[in-house]
Order: C-alpha cells, then sequence, then structure tokens
C-alpha cells in the first residue's frame, strides 16, 4: 500500500500499486488532463509508471520546464516517423532536446534540405492528430538489436553494442515507430500541439567528421500556439536588431 507525499507535504494513501496518472486524477481530473511526466523520489518517469512503494511524487505539465521538455522529446519523436514515411529508406540516428527545441540526426538516400521541411512538418500534423498511445517496453540487449536490425537501422544498434549490459534497455513505440530512449516520454501525442521545423544543416555521426556524414533537421516546440509565436516574434525582433 504506497503512501505518496506531495510537495506540499501532504500524503495520499493508494490500497494497491498505482500508477501517475492515477495519483494525478486523485489530485483532481483538471491536473490529470494536464499531467505530461512526474518524478519519484527526483527521478523523471512516465506517467503510466508504475509505483509500488512509499515515496514522493510531482507532477508536471507542460507549463513546467519538465513538462515542455518531454514535449519537445516527443516532436523529434514524430519528427523522426514523419521522414521515415516520406522517404522510406532514411536511417535516424540520435534526436536530442535542446535549448527551446529538438533535433533530429538522419542519413537520407534522398536529399533533404529546407525546401522539404514544410512537407515534412505536413506529415508530423497528421501523425500528431492520430493522438498515438506511446507505449514504453523494457527489453534486453539482444531483443533492442534484433528490433533495429529487422529495421534497418544500423546507427541504433551501434549505440546498443555501446550500452552496458546490466544498464535499463527501453523502447518507446506508437503504431509501427519505435525508437530507442531512456525516456521519459509523453502517454499519448495528442499533447503535441505547436511545433515548427526551423532549418536544417549538416552533421556527423557521432559529432566526428571521419564519420558519415548525416543531416540534421532543427524545430521547436511549444505548450500552445500562442506561446510558439511570442517565440518566433522575438527571434523576428532579434534578428532586426
Amino acid at each position: 500500500m504506497p503512501i505518496i507525499t506531495l510537495p506540499d507535504g501532504n500524503n495520499i494513501d493508494f490500497p494497491n500499486k498505482v500508477t501517475g496518472l492515477e495519483v494525478a486524477e486523485k489530485i483532481s481530473k483538471s491536473l490529470a488532463k494536464q499531467a505530461m511526466v512526474i518524478s519519484v523520489d527526483g527521478e523523471l518517469k512516465d506517467l503510466d509508471f508504475l509505483i509500488e512503494n512509499d515515496c514522493s511524487v510531482k507532477i508536471f505539465t507542460s507549463k513546467n520546464p519538465e513538462g515542455l521538455e518531454t514535449i519537445r522529446h516527443d516532436t523529434a519523436h514524430i519528427l523522426a516517423m514523419a521522414v521515415q514515411e516520406l522517404f522510406p529508406g532514411t536511417q535516424v540516428t540520435i534526436g536530442p532536446v535542446i535549448e527551446n527545441g529538438f533535433y533530429y540526426d538522419i542519413l537520407s538516400n534522398i536529399p533533404i534540405s529546407e525546401k522539404e521541411l514544410n512537407l515534412i512538418e505536413n506529415r508530423m500534423r497528421k501523425l500528431a492528430k492520430k493522438n498515438y498511445t506511446v507505449v514504453r517496453e523494457v527489453v534486453t540487449k539482444e531483443e533492442a538489436i534484433s528490433i533495429f536490425d529487422v529495421r534497418n537501422e544500423p546507427y541504433k544498434v551501434e549505440l546498443l553494442k555501446e550500452i552496458p549490459k546490466d544498464e535499463i534497455i527501453a523502447v518507446y513505440h506508437h503504431e509501427e515507430y519505435i525508437d530507442m530512449c531512456r525516456g521519459p516520454h509523453l502517454t499519448n501525442t495528442r499533447h503535441i500541439k505547436a511545433f515548427k521545423l526551423m532549418k536544417t544543416s549538416g552533421s556527423y555521426w557521432k559529432g566526428n567528421s571521419e564519420n558519415q556524414a548525416l543531416t540534421r533537421i532543427y524545430g521547436t516546440a511549444w505548450p500552445s500556439n500562442e506561446a510558439q509565436e511570442d517565440y518566433l516574434k522575438s527571434l523576428e525582433e532579434a534578428e532586426k536588431r
């Protein structure tokens, strides 16, 4: 019977194991709708993380840096999914969150430049609107390597081979798309509402100029269209200055 301690010091008792989302629902229905991720004893987790023991829990929405970063992380996955759908055979490498946005490094048989960003962005919007349920699955190192071998994604396989044997490996998937990631992630793509692809640039695998040349696609993502417009306007004003 886990006892959940909230940031204000109040406790909530549960008779059985409980997910982060259920904790949010116990506090309020409106909070549950806005919740993005939680922290359990200071460690960020997905909302569907199963809590079995007494612990301290914080719930983050898009108003918190932790929630906004999660939105950007998932938007990077949607970018990779869109690129692979539009340009079959494209290999994706890494797609981290950065200040004010995200990027994903890819290798495509078809050159992708800023001319294609509109096309990719439109496909991303269609995908996000499908309200995919995002599922986390813990797998063995061998299972993960097999998954990405079958998908012909050698860069993911290379990364997996470098992971220590005792490290937990998780894959996140929605429908046909699957990615390797520490997380946390959203439980549903419905939270992805405002984003824009900004530019492309060249990069190299693992940042080494002796490795394969890649294309880097940069994007930004925000909790709302209004917040994004404010950011884009600030960029315009900065350029004018």
